[in-house]
Parts: structure tokens; C-alpha cells; sequence
């Protein structure tokens, strides 16, 4: 798997006005459906996963979530990833009960089953490094966003694959 299979530039999004978590991942779903990556059965099994087993990472400095689901419910693998307006109040992954403030949302839609495991590790090793997420953050355009993604998630999958 390489950046260019499952990064696109189409699928950033600047500025998502949400008030609540279902919210956001409800909103980013119907974008992936509406551009045929997932099937219509992907927003249900999102937030139910949400519920379940929940996406924020606890990590020092900014805060981000990482929903994903199922293989079942994809029609192609693609990550969408929102800037959020305002942040909003997920739960821990490690810790349900711990309640973070995540501004940054990088849900990911996988057909391969078996490389949910590679993905995550991948996604969670770009994301530790603050200053990839203080860039986000400050960037100016959903293309800029985008740029900052492919390089900092590209270098972690090639170190990943070695």
C-alpha cells in the first residue's frame, strides 16, 4: 500500500462545523458515501464502532481521532481527514471514561482487511509527531493540509514497510 492508493487530495476537509462527535463522523460519512468509497451501511457501523470502541488518541499536546470500521462496509480505501471548526469531546481509546478535546479527524475506510493493523500503526506513528498536527492546524487550505498529510503518512508507510 502506498500514499497515493489511499491518501486524496478531494478527501481533506478545511473546516467542519460539528457540535458533537456523531456529528462530525456522521457528516464525514456521507461525504465517503457520496463519493462511492463506502456503501450506505458505513455511517451506521461507524458510530456504532464509536460507541463501542472509541477513536481518540490520548497523546501529549493536540488531540486527534481515528474512526475506521469494517472492511464489509467499503467500496474503496480512502482516508478522509477534517479539521474540525471547533474541537469536539470523543473518548479514549485506551480509556473510555477519559474525555479529550479533538480538533483533527482522520477516518479511514479500508477494502483490506488484513491491513487495518498496518494502517493504524502507520497513522498513529504521523500523528505522535506534534509538529505534523501544529501544521494542520495552522495550515491555510485544505491543499495545504493535504501536502502536509501525504509527506509526514508517505514517510511512515515506507518506514513501515521496511
Amino acid at each position: 500500500m502506498k500514499v497515493d492508493d489511499i491518501l486524496k487530495e478531494d478527501c481533506i476537509i478545511e473546516s467542519l462545523e460539528a457540535v458533537t462527535k456523531e456529528e462530525a463522523l456522521a457528516a464525514m460519512c456521507r461525504i465517503l458515501f457520496s463519493k462511492g468509497y463506502v456503501k450506505d451501511s458505513f455511517e451506521a457501523a461507524i458510530l456504532e464502532r464509536e460507541r463501542l470502541y472509541p477513536s481518540g488518541l490520548p497523546m501529549e499536546g493536540h488531540k486527534i481521532a481515528i474512526p475506521h470500521t469494517d472492511a464489509e462496509h467499503v467500496n474503496e480505501s480512502v482516508i478522509l481527514f477534517a479539521r474540525l471548526a471547533k474541537p469536539v469531546e470523543f473518548s479514549s481509546m485506551g480509556d473510555p471514561d477519559e474525555k479529550i478535546q479533538v480538533q483533527l479527524v482522520s477516518m479511514f475506510a479500508l477494502r483490506e482487511k488484513k491491513k487495518i493493523g498496518f494502517l493504524l500503526d502507520v497513522l498513529i506513528n504521523a500523528y505522535s509527531d506534534n509538529d505534523t498536527l501544529d501544521a494542520v492546524l495552522k495550515a491555510a487550505s485544505a491543499k495545504e493540509i493535504y501536502d502536509i498529510l501525504y509527506k509526514a503518512v508517505g514517510e511512515r508507510m515506507k518506514e513501515e514497510e521496511s
